[in-house]
Order: structure tokens, then C-alpha cells, then sequence
């Protein structure tokens, strides 16, 4: 997870946003459609936020069309927020599919890539090798709540990490520059808390 900064509404959305949620509640269903919080106008401009990463655990999503969008206050609690862009986030499934309910764990009690600068999400993870960590309840919630060490993200960031390191030994051959390996944490590559944290540890950065 890193620092985000949310984009303004895509026309889609503030052309329809009334309507849909008026409709929703009326319907009397437990779930909006999500053809229309999913439009893809709604998912390209989310996607943008974040170069096409997941907002919680920074795992390219690539097509978007891969992606899904996770509720971040959930509808069952308040339907005005099915259709609300600040309440839209995108997600992989196994983030979406595996968070746990408000009732379990608040969002008020995790992390938020839009409320919390970079230097407060640092404060609260870190990385042993892939397997993300941390010693504060806020960060061992964040990392429960959207299931941020499940076996497949450990994968990747596994894979990535290996990648970087390959580009580490690289650079000590004078085969490829600081830059290059510096630009891995770059906001728009994947995991890129996790390679910031590796650089800061060893004093590349």
C-alpha cells in the first residue's frame, strides 16, 4: 500500500450517481449492479489513480478488465455510499473477495491509501522478505482485513523481489545503473512500498 490521491469523478459517474443510488434503494436489493459502479469508464479512471495497481496490496492488475471494485465502506451498511467515486476502489479478488467485514474488522481501525501519507503507512508495515508485517494493531488489521498475505501475493512479491535483486547484482556489475534499480520503487511499478523499504533498509536510497 502507498499514499494515493483521488482523481475527479468520471462524467459517467457524476451524470448517473443520483439516479443509480435512488434507484438501489428503492429497489429494495441487498447489492447494486455491478455493471454500473464496474462501468468501465469508472474502472479505467480508478485504475489511473493508481497506474493500474491494486490499492491495497499494490499487485498490477493488467488487464483491468482483471480487476474488481471493492466497497469501502460496504453497501450493507450504507446503501447512499453504493455509487459514492470516494467509496470505489480498486481492488484484486483476493483482496475483495477475502476482506473482512466492517462488523470484524472497521476500516477506521486500518490503514487507507487515501488518508494516510507514505510516511504513516511506513510507520505501520514492513517486509521480511515477501511476507508483509507489522508490530502496531492498525498495520496487523490493515494486513487481515484485505488478506495481504495470502500465498498468491506472496508470490508475486517474491517473484518481484527476486527481479530486484537480480537488478541489484546487475548494478554491482556495472551491467545496469543506480537509476534502474532505484526505479522499481518507482509508485507506478508493483510493490513498490515493499522495494522502497528494501532500498531505505540498506541505505540506497
Amino acid at each position: 500500500m502507498i499514499h494515493l490521491e483521488r482523481l475527479t469523478k468520471p462524467d459517467v459517474l457524476a451524470k448517473n450517481e443520483a439516479k443509480w443510488t435512488e434507484n438501489f434503494i428503492q429497489s429494495g436489493k441487498n447489492r447494486p449492479s455491478s455493471s454500473k459502479y464496474g462501468h468501465p469508464e469508472i474502472k479505467e479512471a480508478l485504475a489511473s489513480i493508481s497506474a493500474n495497481k491494486c490499492f491495497y496490496s499494490e499487485i498490477l492488475l493488467s488487464p483491468i478488465s482483471d480487476a474488481q471494485i471493492d466497497h469501502y465502506v460496504e453497501v450493507s451498511e450504507d446503501k447512499t455510499k453504493a455509487f459514492d467515486w470516494n467509496n470505489l476502489y480498486f481492488t484484486h479478488k483476493n483482496c475483495n473477495i477475502g476482506k473482512s467485514p466492517n462488523k470484524s474488522i472497521p476500516v477506521s481501525e486500518c490503514l487507507d491509501p487515501f488518508t494516510d501519507s507514505n510516511e504513516e503507512i511506513e510507520k505501520h508495515l514492513y517486509f521480511e522478505d515477501e511476507m508483509i508485517l507489522s508490530d502496531t494493531e492498525k498495520g496487523k488489521r490493515t494486513i487481515q482485513k484485505y488478506n495481504l498475505n495470502s500465498d498468491y501475493f506472496n508470490l508475486q512479491r517474491s517473484r518481484t523481489l527476486n527481479k530486484f535483486q537480480q537488478a541489484i547484482v546487475l548494478c554491482l556489475q556495472d551491467k545496469v545503473s543506480k537509476e534502474e534499480v532505484i526505479r522499481f520503487a518507482n509508485s507506478d511499478r508493483p510493490f513498490s512500498l515493499m522495494i522502497r523499504l528494501y532500498l531505505k533498509k540498506h541505505n540506497i536510497l
